[in-house]
């Protein structure tokens, strides 16, 4: 049997926004236990044990009669990791794949799937394109066919010297 470190975690905040309406509310209408992982520390599974509070929108008509408040930056709706272990494997994912990924994971005492790992990798946003510095164009010369670019021919002509 693995040992794990507990952590207890309730939010002292006295309401919420209403994610349909965007009304404060401060009516609690129940609470419950999330268990979210976390990132291991010292080689122990590290769990936190989450209290949740229900909140009732003061709102009459808004579409969501109740919504549970979020931790921002610690989980999200429906998820059972905290936001730094899905980073932490979406970026061991972004660097080995999907077997070698998990096996990796398995190591540091994170147990999944390749399959969650390669899941997590394709969830990420696509990474923006970087502008290109130099345009470059086609053009034949003595060595034939290719490629040259402005800042090479800049870069290779003759310096002139001092007008006379």
């Amino acid at each position: 049997m693995a040992m794990r470190i507990r952590i207890r975690i309730r939010c002292r905040s006295a309401g919420a926004l209403c994610p349909g309406c965007g009304a404060w509310s401060s009516r609690v209408r129940g609470s419950y236990l999330r268990f979210p992982a976390d990132l291991p520390s010292a080689g122990r599974r590290v769990v936190l044990c989450l209290h949740v509070r229900r909140f009732a929108c003061a709102d009459a008509s808004c579409g969501r009669r109740t919504f549970a408040e979020q931790v921002p930056g610690l989980t999200r709706r429906y998820g059972r990791w905290t936001e730094r272990l899905r980073s932490a494997l979406a970026e061991v994912g972004l660097a080995l794949a999907g077997r070698a990924g998990a096996r990796i994971a398995d190591v540091f005492g994170i147990r999944v799937s390749r399959s969650t790992v390669l899941r997590l990798v394709d969830a990420l946003p696509e990474p923006r394109p970087r502008t290109p510095r130099v345009v470059g164009r086609r053009i034949r010369d003595a060595q034939g066919p290719g490629l040259r670019d402005r800042a090479r021919r800049r870069r290779d002509r003759p310096t002139r010297g001092p007008a006379a």
